[in-house]
């Protein structure tokens, strides 16, 4: 066994023995096993540096002979074996660790999971994030279509800017210029966290060609592009709805109901009633009014405006009234993104099924930011 392995096993072990004796309120025990933890660290981080020097350059060159499928298949095993806090083989690090181009194999270069289990689980590096969002294009991800903002904190606020209809004043040379101020909005925002726990057999874990990623990944994506989807759909839910029967009072919205600083990028959101309702529009010719979007597959515009269609099970029709939002969603809603997916482990969750539970975890806030960007629509369908 590595020296740094046993004494991972030591520090660990140690930590424990400190946190008991502090909540015992035994601080003098409890201080003299923090000395002992210092120095095993200190002794941790010289027996990695040993390690590290005396490691072969062998493992690194046979990932350098492998295809892209052969070390992405290698990546797979050893996020999981990360993730199940197991040690990596030296070709399992090369794989993770490095792109196959260093002269050395570092636990610093690209790759690094940013968190470790003491903080509650490991976060999904950003390059494997790609696969997660693959699953989400599946989806109708309204986030997309959202202003998205990186939050740096769960709690917060941010100032904006309001509308602005006074005009310049003229002024005679060398007299005074018009003075005048100007209010700052603020939106306050809030993360909050969302998860789920998703058991998986021990068996299917075992396989070293399958990921964790591939395992949770559509799962995981769909809850969240749902749970996303509800909280900005609760905020819409908020606006007066019109009543509408036609394509011209969809035209009047846009044309006089909107403001025209939103019509430009405006798009219209709907459910699957409210699209069939429109799909049926015609003009005096009996051509349709949708026509299809050469450039976005199975997506079609009204007057050159994107439609984009929800599930009636997430935006639902009522009284047969379904729901036409038109307008600027990134105006009208701010998405506080507290980026990344974080994956912790439990064996004893599930003991009885012989199966390991992977607990994941998003973490964002909507709020709203200028209501007049957005209008609603009542369409009545048959």
């Amino acid at each position: 066994m590595k020296k740094t392995v046993e004494l991972k096993k030591d520090i660990k072990r140690v930590l424990n023995e400190v946190e008991t004796e502090q909540q015992a309120e035994n601080f003098e025990t409890a201080e003299k096993l923090a000395k002992e933890l210092t120095a095993l660290i200190a002794q941790y981080e010289a027996a990695k540096v040993v390690e590290e020097e005396e490691k072969p350059q062998d493992a690194l060159v046979s990932i350098n002979q492998m295809n892209d499928k052969q070390v992405a298949k290698l990546r797979n095993r050893a996020f999981n074996n990360l993730v199940l806090g197991r040690e990596l083989t030296e070709e399992e690090r090369a794989a993770y660790y490095n792109d196959g181009t260093d002269a050395t194999v570092t636990s610093t270069t690209t790759g690094q999971i940013g968190a470790t289990p003491s903080k509650g689980g490991y976060l999904v590096p950003t390059e494997q994030m790609d696969g997660l969002r693959e699953y989400r294009k599946a989806y109708t991800p309204l986030k997309e279509y959202c202003h998205v903002i990186q939050a740096q904190s769960r709690l917060g606020n941010m100032p904006t800017l309001g509308d602005e209809a006074g005009l310049l004043v003229s002024f005679d040379e060398m007299n005074k210029i018009n003075e005048s101020d100007f209010e700052f909005g603020q939106v306050s925002y809030q993360v909050k966290s969302y998860g789920d726990i998703i058991p998986v057999s021990n068996e299917l874990i075992e396989d070293a060609n399958v990921s964790i990623l591939d395992i949770v990944g559509q799962r995981l994506m769909r809850k969240t592009v749902n749970t996303e989807n509800a909280k900005i759909l609760e905020l819409l839910a908020g606006l007066t709805g019109t009543a509408a029967s036609g394509y011209k009072d969809l035209m009047k919205a846009l044309n006089v109901t909107l403001d025209p600083v939103y019509y430009a990028d405006a798009k219209i959101f709907t459910n699957q009633d409210g699209f069939q309702a429109m799909s049926e529009w015609t003009d005096g010719q009996n051509r349709p009014l949708l026509v299809p979007d050469v450039a976005v597959a199975d997506t079609y515009r009204f007057r050159g405006k994107p439609i984009i269609v929800l599930p009636n099970s997430q935006l639902k029709t009522v009284n047969k009234k379904a729901p036409l939002y038109v307008g600027n969603l990134a105006d009208y809603c701010m998405f506080f993104d507290r980026k990344g997916v974080e994956i912790a482990v439990s064996t004893e969750y599930k003991f009885g099924l012989n199966a390991t539970s992977l607990r994941c975890i998003v973490r964002f806030g909507v709020t709203k930011d200028d209501e007049s960007a957005m209008t609603k629509l009542e369409l009545t369908v048959a």
